[in-house]
């Protein structure tokens, strides 16, 4: 099913972006803290990434993995600048982009798994509001009882 943008306010794009580039400092303190061993590194690197693509994978379903494109692709052009080399950058998106959009995929397959999506283009039936009033003005036009 294609993505449909309509259901993420704007404001979790800017939101996103705002945490991609306001976490990075923090995920690289919290990364290298007390551990001297490099697997260990990049194993808490990978986790801190995908920690906030889950996060908006689970509250904004609908664009799944791209959440994680919207949480490290600004870090990773300014990354790209000072990369010492073309596998250093590799292994640095394998380390963040990655693990960010894999945590977004997954939480947003298990949202969308067990909670109720409505087909967009109907018209929900919510108890109260315009819809009702749309539906009794509709029934109304019929000859129909509500």
């Amino acid at each position: 099913m294609a993505a449909k943008y309509k259901d993420t306010p704007p404001y979790s794009y800017l939101l996103a972006l705002a945490l991609g580039l306001c976490g990075l400092p923090l995920i690289y303190a919290l990364a290298g803290y007390g551990s001297y061993s490099p697997v260990v590194t990049m194993a808490c690197f990978a986790v801190l990434h995908a920690v906030p693509g889950a996060a908006f994978g689970l509250v904004w379903p609908d664009i799944k993995w791209r959440w994680g494109v919207w949480l490290c692709g600004v870090p990773a052009v300014i990354a790209s600048f000072f990369a010492p080399s073309a596998w250093f950058m590799a292994g640095w998106l394998a380390m963040t982009v990655l693990p960010a959009c894999a945590g977004a995929y997954a939480t947003a397959q298990l949202h969308l798994r067990y909670v109720r999506v409505d087909d967009p283009g109907q018209v929900p039936l919510i108890r109260g509001g315009r819809e009702v009033e749309t539906v009794a003005a509709r029934a109304a036009h019929r000859g129909e009882l509500v």
